[in-house]
């Protein structure tokens, strides 16, 4: 795209990345398959640096991160998602149900219960603030 002189937006980055963590995590559950379960941590560095390199023109939205942290969670990379949520956090970035459950499942899944009862406090709090009753509620179960 840089080529061509075309500037990508938030959006075409976001479609981008979500396609090749998805086609990373295709791979490696391909290559573990008859292995133990799990998944290999995938490298999405290079494209996430590229990504903050473009800083004062791309800035990555909730929609970004939240990929982002579903992949690490489905490939057991739980603190590189949790370092992902704390950086959207301190970007002031209103994280969504979406990003919530991508952690709340790798939670379970770890066996972090202490973790999944601070993120559902989280949810609870974000709850009795909410001004609209059109705002999403979490089903959490």
């Amino acid at each position: 795209m840089k080529e061509r002189g075309i500037k990508p937006d938030v959006i075409t980055c976001t479609v981008l990345l979500d396609g090749r963590l998805k086609e990373n995590l295709k791979r490696a559950c391909s290559l573990q398959c008859g292995k133990e379960r799990g998944v290999e941590k995938t490298d999405d560095s290079p494209f996430w640096n590229e990504l903050n390199d473009m800083g004062k023109e791309i800035e990555p939205d909730v929609y970004c991160y939240t990929v982002l942290i579903d992949s690490h969670c489905k490939t057991n990379n739980f603190q590189d998602a949790i370092d992902l949520y704390d950086e959207m956090i301190a970007r002031e970035l209103q994280h969504d149900i979406v990003t919530y459950t991508a952690l709340l499942s790798s939670c379970w899944r770890k066996g972090d219960r202490y973790r999944v009862i601070t993120l559902v406090d989280e949810i609870l709090k974000g709850l009795n603030q909410m001004t609209e009753p059109s705002q999403c509620c979490p089903v959490v179960f």
